[in-house]
Parts: C-alpha cells; sequence; structure tokens
C-alpha cells in the first residue's frame, strides 16, 4: 500500500498533469510519482565537468597544405 499525502500544486501544473493522465491512462498519483522520481534522479547525477580545449602550437606541417595533391597521397597512406 502506497502511502497518501496531501500536495498543493499550482494550476497550470494540475491542468497539465491532467492531460498527460488522459494521454497516458495513468492515475494521477502513478504519474505524479513517476514524474518526481525522474525530476528527483537528474538532481541526484553530478554534472559534468564542462569541456575545456586545449590549444597548443604544433609547429610547421610536414606537407605543405597548398599541394593538394601530396596531402591527399598522405592521407590516402
Amino acid at each position: 500500500m502506497m502511502p497518501r499525502t496531501t500536495v498543493n500544486i499550482d494550476q497550470p501544473i494540475l491542468d497539465e498533469l491532467k492531460r498527460l493522465q488522459k494521454t497516458t491512462g495513468k492515475p494521477l498519483g502513478q504519474l505524479m510519482s513517476q514524474l518526481l522520481a525522474q525530476a528527483l534522479a537528474q538532481q541526484e547525477q553530478p554534472e559534468s565537468p564542462a569541456f575545456e580545449w586545449q590549444a597548443q602550437a604544433m609547429g610547421q606541417p610536414h606537407v605543405p597544405l597548398e599541394d593538394k595533391e601530396r596531402l591527399y597521397r598522405v592521407l590516402d597512406s
């Protein structure tokens, strides 16, 4: 048996929940439990660190980039 509780929610949220209830056919309590579980699971996941691009000088190219044929030969080998 699931515990019962009273929750105060804003009318637009309730309207959206009822719309979802009609499309999914799930009871309102079950739908709310699933959505809250998803929201709580997202909060528990640590944020991934921001990607930092590390650029560095690589020197001069070994193949002149203006020479397309030579460049293609190197890439194809």
